[in-house]
């Protein structure tokens, strides 16, 4: 704050000094609409030429150039220096006239690169002799407003250390403002501050280039940077200050629909600023004139927020009515209600000082008051924990009844549950003992079956084989009697070859042989039965062999032969050379039965309407596997119960005519082999159960 008033004070005393010297009323200008005009045809045209009137010219903007008309008249005979104290003026031209001859001094301006200028300050000087004429030409895109001086260089270098003081405060203090925002951004990550620096570095920027100090220090040579940025930095500056005031007072969330208009001229100054950097400057400079009301309504809509009792917006709107109250003084003073000097011509630095320490005020308040909230919200944590504290105490006494009386029901519960699932153990192991029956049940049938057809084969061979041997023995019988009589021997014989003939003696001798054929057909396919069934009734064997995987599903097809519906046919392509594998032989069995089984079933089905009713068995094998396909002709089985099949007591059979286990046994089964079940199936189309066992479990 020291800083800021001792720059108001500077600023006042300088101001106070009289501006005698300058000498804009003593000017005639001639404004060339093409600005292609000549020297020489612009001295053609002198009685176009019209006096200013005015202490400092405003020409606004324009795309014409200007031409101006000075006689110096110093009566010391000195030189002098003219200053034009517009440093942002882009290409000034200056001839001096001698009788009838024009000779042109030089060229400054924005177009020029600052070292070749003779005379090393922001502003143009111009070395002018006592009794001279003199020409100007001036074309500016910017805004052209010419302040004009003529002085000794003395008075001159005085008046420049002046200004050099005043711009020296102003930047100071902003220096010194942006690097204590920065460490408090630094400090705190509130993000307000990060932008406030953005906006305040942008300020400075814009400042310095009004002052002619960028050209000056930042960019000497590059002629395009000098003439662009004026118009760049002029829609920046407002750019960066919407931004940071949507984020200080939150616009958004206070005031959505003023909110939208900030984004809105957010957008018109980026248009302005893009035009600029193509080099239409002239309707850049137009459209930020005819946008100027954005600080207008960027006043009001603080104003509108800071109604609704947003502190900081408050703070905001002293600040930028401030800030205001300076562009209102700079603005009377290019156009003449206020005298133009050192005080008006900074009114915008002292503005923009004033507004970014009320800024920083605000935001430090803005700190303070979040610090408040947050202790008050700390302390409004604590209660809440002690409050907490005391009705956990008090609860944990009632929980500790409702543990004990909850910890009784549950004893309860599980013993209960513990029954339950004793039971439901028990039940599972019914259902499985009784698949496992049904299964013994199917095989029993089987044998029953198959051994009731070569026992009946030798049952029926045995009555007629006690026929023949007893006529042979007969016969014998009669060769008996022969032997012990002494008479009749012919008549004899001839009696035993008369019965010989009845009872075709060597048809029963065939006859025998055939029926001894038959019993043994009969008893060596009992034998075989009975090695099948050896073979088969493995179920319980609980330690891995190694097993032929054919014989075991020949074993089975002998089981379930005679359950399988006469319709259907059982094919076998069984690789003779598949290999031994260890596993369960009997539980394999199991595995086997249930799958043909089911097949068999499923070809029969009344829905299956093709005539070609067949289960077909194959074997194969590979380096790491043996596979057994077993595949039918029947109904198949719909997508919708495919992912159940497996499931334990899931049946598609009516009640009562199967437990839903089968399936799941031969899941588990084959996942005790560490093997595979691919189900191939299309409803209508037949299904195959692919079953993959390693070989080397």
């Amino acid at each position: 704050m020291k800083n800021l008033f001792t720059l108001i004070f500077v600023v006042a005393a300088i101001s106070l000094q009289a501006q005698s010297n300058l000498i804009g009323k003593d000017l005639l200008y001639f404004q060339d609409t093409t600005a292609q005009l000549t020297v020489d045809q612009v001295l053609g045209m002198s009685d176009q030429f019209q006096l200013s009137e005015v202490d400092i010219p405003n020409l606004g903007v324009t795309l014409s150039a200007h031409w101006f008309k000075l006689q110096t008249n110093n009566q010391d005979g000195q030189n002098r220096i003219l200053e034009i104290a517009q440093p942002t003026l882009d290409q000034i031209d200056f001839y001096q006239l001698k009788g009838n001859e024009i000779e042109k001094i030089t060229t400054l301006g924005e177009v020029v690169p600052w070292g070749e200028r003779e005379f090393k300050t922001q502003n143009y000087w111009f070395e002018v002799e006592p009794n001279t004429n003199y020409l100007i030409r001036i074309k500016s895109d910017d805004g052209i407003l010419l302040p004009m001086y003529i002085a000794s260089i003395n008075e001159m270098h005085e008046k420049q250390s002046s200004k050099d003081l005043i711009n020296g405060l102003y930047f100071g203090i902003m220096l010194v403002m942006l690097l204590y925002n920065i460490f408090l951004f630094i400090s705190t990550k509130y993000r307000s501050y990060f932008y406030y620096v953005f906006y305040l570095l942008m300020v400075m920027v814009m400042q310095a280039i009004f002052q002619g100090y960028a050209f000056r220090f930042l960019w000497p040579d590059n002629t395009w940077l000098a003439t662009t940025t004026v118009f760049l930095f002029s829609c920046f500056v407002p750019i960066s200050a919407m931004i940071f005031m949507q984020v200080f007072i939150r616009t958004k969330a206070n005031t959505p629909k003023l909110h939208f208009g900030l984004l809105v001229f957010i957008v018109i100054y980026s248009i302005a600023a893009l035009l600029s950097v193509f080099g239409i400057n002239n309707l850049s400079q137009n459209i930020i004139q005819a946008i100027a009301g954005s600080a207008i309504y960027t006043l009001i809509v603080a104003i509108v927020v800071g109604f609704k009792g947003v502190r900081e917006a408050r703070f905001f709107v002293i600040a930028w009515a401030i800030f205001l109250m300076s562009v209102v003084v700079w603005f009377m003073k290019d156009f003449g209600v206020l005298p133009y000097n050192d005080f008006t011509n900074h009114s915008l630095q002292i503005g923009s000082a004033i507004e970014v320490i009320l800024l920083s005020f605000a935001l430090a308040d803005r700190i303070n008051q979040l610090k408040a909230e947050k202790e008050q919200e700390q302390n409004e944590k604590i209660l809440a924990i002690q409050e907490n504290e005391k009705i956990i105490t008090q609860q944990n006494v009632i929980l500790e009844q409702r543990v004990e009386e909850r910890t009784a029901e549950l004893e309860s519960s599980n013993t209960e549950l513990q029954n339950t699932l004793t039971e439901l153990q028990t039940t599972q192991s019914q259902l499985v003992d009784a698949e496992k029956m049904a299964s013994l049940g199917q095989m029993t049938a089987g044998i029953a079956h198959e051994l009731n057809n070569p026992i009946n084969f030798v049952s029926s061979n045995i009555s007629p084989l006690k026929r023949d041997i007893e006529d042979i023995l007969d016969v014998l019988d009669k060769y008996e009697d022969l032997e012990s009589g002494e008479n009749g021997v012919s008549a004899k014989i001839k009696e035993i070859e008369e019965y010989k003939e009845e009872i075709d003696l060597d048809y029963t001798k065939t006859e025998i042989g055939q029926l001894l054929e038959g019993i043994h057909d009969g008893a060596h396919r009992t034998a075989e039965i009975v090695k099948g069934l050896r073979v088969f009734s493995r179920l319980d064997e609980d330690a891995l062999k190694s097993a032929d995987l054919n014989e075991c599903l020949r074993s089975t097809l002998v089981i379930v032969k005679s359950s399988v519906d006469p319709e259907v046919t059982l094919t076998t392509d069984l690789d003779d050379n598949i290999p031994e594998i260890n596993c369960f032989p009997g539980k394999l069995n199991q595995v086997f039965m249930n799958i043909i089984t089911n097949a068999a079933q499923a070809t029969v089905d009344p829905k299956n309407t093709k005539d070609k009713k067949e289960v077909s068995i194959k074997t194969s094998f590979d380096d790491q596997n043996v596979y057994v396909s077993i595949a039918d002709t029947g109904i198949g089985i719909p997508d919708s119960i495919k992912q159940k099949i497996f499931d334990p007591f899931f049946t598609t059979k009516d009640v009562g005519s199967g437990t839903g286990l089968g399936l799941s046994i031969v899941l588990g089964i084959i996942n005790d082999h560490k093997g595979t079940i691919e189900v191939k199936t299309e409803e209508g189309q037949g299904t195959e159960f692919l079953l993959t066992l390693s070989r080397t479990l």
